[in-house]
């Protein structure tokens, strides 16, 4: 079966190769070179770390490099 990426539009998050993809977020609601907070619906995604960069933004995902050192969920 081969799936059609344009249909696939979940919530997901990938670390590879030192660099944090998360796809399909809603918006960036905090950004400083320490803490980075992204939503989706009802859900805030904590990235805590030391130098951390959007290298990459586009609607559909984005790339977040440096040194991550906590990634937490929390609903609201």
């Amino acid at each position: 079966m081969i799936n059609d990426y344009r249909f696939n539009n979940n919530f997901e998050i990938k670390y590879v190769n030192n660099k944090l993809y998360i796809y399909y977020y809603d918006l960036i609601s905090s950004f400083t070179s320490n803490d980075i907070i992204v939503k989706k619906d009802n859900l805030n995604l904590y990235i805590k770390g030391d130098n951390l960069i959007i290298s990459t933004m586009f609607k559909e995902y984005l790339i977040i490099n440096g040194v991550i050192k906590l990634i937490e969920f929390k609903y609201e």
